[in-house]
């Protein structure tokens, strides 16, 4: 059920998002945006549309082909002719006119059925190229969402730096309040201050690392680098199938498996090609000729001939130096070798589908940890705060207090972010649409 809601749940979110802000990035609409300027999908969309036009009846030999030709010939020719009874012909710039027109019919009848099996590779292979675009719109898809997502972390952890910025600037102005009242001295004033330096030179690093991975983003999506955008800072954990459904979706629609599946199907018929030489060939031809020839020197003056012709051919290779043989012994065991592929790839996702299941289930109960953690922290870090403005506690205990809260809030973003990835990985894994499906 969820699977099926996810594609209508993409597209009304996109919709959301783009009716926030004209420069708004929800991850849906940066994953449209991505695959509809990408060049890649767009050849293969072109493939598409060739394997599409390629699928024809007549490019698969079971139509017969139908031609026009015609032929017109005229020479000019000194021409002396002698007979045996000794009579003499002859004539200076004779001329001589020669036409033919005709129409020709040719069809093979019957070529051990191998018309049927191209006409079956001809539509094998319109599917497989709408399988490899699927396959590169969800790696897109995913690669676009991975990337979305770790820029998310890096704006989290950036607003979590400058929240410490802000927090050492409160600790420092307090601190230099309480010495000029003789509570603090200039150590703990020093103290405060590299603090408040050194969250700062990170905090100009961090800032350096979006701007660079904003327009990393900008590129993927084949825009301007510059471009800028606002994203939506929320890790949206989904609800995921069970163990059991993911793996079985894994089984059904995984695009690479689905390519596999395809290209034993291709082997097969590659099978069925081979067997086919070992029949007969029969063709069959017709053609209505009409010719007329004009000869100012010569036995006759004229000739004209016009009617039908039909005929049959049958061609029959009796000995090919054994190459059909070995070309059936090669095909069954290209089939094998694409049945090999097709498990290997089965157990390998199905595997990593388990694994990262399990990754994503010890993730998500570490986020309820990190969580606990960061209550427990930010109440600690306030105490702490009031009780150094009342005397009662250090600056150091302050300073401590302050970076456990930065460092819980720092563990959960990073463990939203790693739980998204691995989700990411999963739906992309049961094939499971990361786009909107047209």
């Amino acid at each position: 059920m969820i699977s099926r809601l996810f594609p209508i749940l993409l597209c009304l979110t996109s919709l959301l998002g783009w009716s926030q802000s004209p420069g708004f990035f929800s991850p849906e609409s940066a994953v449209l945006i991505g695959l509809e300027n990408n060049y890649g999908i767009r050849i293969l969309r072109n493939n598409e549309k060739v394997a599409r036009l390629n699928n024809t009846p007549g490019r698969a030999g079971l139509l017969p082909q139908v031609a026009v030709n015609s032929l017109a010939n005229y020479a000019s020719n000194d021409t002396e002719q002698k007979f045996f009874n000794g009579e003499t012909r002859g004539g200076k710039g004779a001329g001589n006119l020669a036409t033919r027109f005709g129409l020709e019919v040719n069809w093979t009848a019957f070529d051990g059925f191998n018309m049927f099996v191209e006409r079956e590779r001809l539509a094998l292979m319109e599917k497989m190229s709408r399988a490899e675009t699927t396959a590169q719109m969800h790696a897109l898809a995913a690669g676009i969402l991975a990337a979305y997502y770790r820029l998310v972390e890096l704006e989290r952890a950036t607003e979590n730096l400058r929240y410490a910025v802000s927090l050492d600037r409160d600790i420092l102005e307090l601190v230099r309040n309480k010495k000029k009242i003789g509570t603090a001295t200039g150590l703990e004033v020093l103290q405060s201050q590299t603090r408040l330096n050194s969250d700062s030179a990170r905090l100009v690093l961090l800032e350096s690392d979006i701007s660079r991975s904003r327009m990393n983003f900008n590129v993927l999506l084949n825009r301007d680098a510059g471009t800028p955008f606002a994203l939506d800072t929320t890790f949206r954990l989904l609800a995921l199938p069970s163990l059991e459904e993911l793996v079985i979706r894994t089984r059904q629609n995984h695009p690479d498996l689905l390519l596999t599946k395809l290209q034993k199907e291709q082997a097969t018929l590659r099978l069925e090609s081979v067997k086919a030489a070992f029949w007969p060939v029969i063709t069959l031809q017709a053609a209505y000729n009409m010719a007329y020839s004009r000869a100012e020197v010569g036995f006759l003056l004229s000739n004209r001939s016009n009617g039908p012709f039909a005929g049959l051919t049958l061609r029959y290779n009796l000995f090919d130096g054994m190459n059909r043989r070995n070309d059936l012994a090669i095909a069954q065991v290209q089939i094998e070798n694409a049945s090999l592929r097709e498990t290997d790839m089965q157990t390998l996702l199905e595997g990593r589908v388990r694994t990262r299941w399990a990754d994503h289930k010890a993730l998500s109960q570490l986020i309820d940890v990190e969580m606990e953690n960061l209550d427990a922290s930010r109440q600690q870090s306030e105490l702490a705060r009031e009780l150094y403005r009342l005397g009662r506690t250090t600056n150091f205990e302050v300073r401590e207090a302050i970076l456990q809260e930065i460092q819980a809030l720092d563990r959960v973003i990073s463990a939203q972010a790693r739980v998204k990835q691995v989700e990411i990985e999963l739906l992309n894994d049961a094939g499971i649409p990361l786009f909107p499906l047209k």
